[in-house]
């Protein structure tokens, strides 16, 4: 009984490691050094995160082009460009993704609230046409998961008229759970992000 105790013991210990070893590489998915590294807006949101992210991916449109399916993101809006699916199952507004641009949808304004699912609720805190899109949220708006966010969807402008579109989330908690849970949640974070990232760039591209 001893022994099979420890083995389990062990087991559990070394799933943990491989979740925290596993999240440190997928926080850079995509970025290089430098971009993970640069001062990006909403930065300020959260000055001392917990945990940490910048992924990114080159998207062959001008950030012109690539905008106008940033700023109609939410659900209930243009959706997510990610897991539909599995968004559509713990959501009761659609979660279908658009594939089009939506011009009633281009009229976001800081202050707005933009719907990640049910009861988990972001603000637009800053909105740069054609640069940055930084959604911000805290415990009372996210109850289902306690921490303070920021979520920023940056356009930097590359030689060749293409784009650089840059994802940065950065959180903070007091509570304990909260970090044993984002373990967890953090790679559902990054596998939802990185099928954004992709559904993004082919969207844009083919537009």
């Amino acid at each position: 009984m001893r022994l099979r105790s420890a083995l389990r013991i062990s087991a559990a210990l070394a799933a943990v490691g491989a979740i925290t070893v596993g999240s440190r590489l997928h926080r850079g998915w995509g970025a290089t050094a430098a971009e993970r590294a640069a001062p990006l807006p909403g930065d300020d949101l959260v000055r001392q995160p917990i945990f940490h992210s910048t992924r990114a991916i080159t998207i062959e449109a001008a950030p012109e082009a690539v905008w106008p399916w940033i700023v109609q993101m939410g659900m209930g809006r243009g959706g997510w460009y990610s897991y539909d699916d599995w968004a559509g199952r713990v959501s009761s507004v659609s979660a279908v993704s658009a594939s089009a641009v939506i011009p009633d949808l281009q009229d976001l304004k800081v202050g707005d609230a933009v719907d990640l699912i049910d009861r988990m609720v972001f603000r637009v805190q800053d909105l740069q046409p054609n640069r940055a899109l930084v959604l911000h949220a805290d415990e009372h708006q996210m109850p289902l998961q306690p921490w303070v966010k920021s979520w920023a969807f940056v356009l930097q402008p590359i030689e060749g008229g293409s784009t650089r579109l840059l994802v940065r989330e950065r959180s903070v908690w007091r509570r304990k759970w909260v970090g044993l849970l984002t373990a967890f949640t953090n790679w559902a974070w990054f596998l939802a992000t990185r099928r954004q990232l992709k559904n993004l760039k082919a969207l844009a591209e083919a537009a």
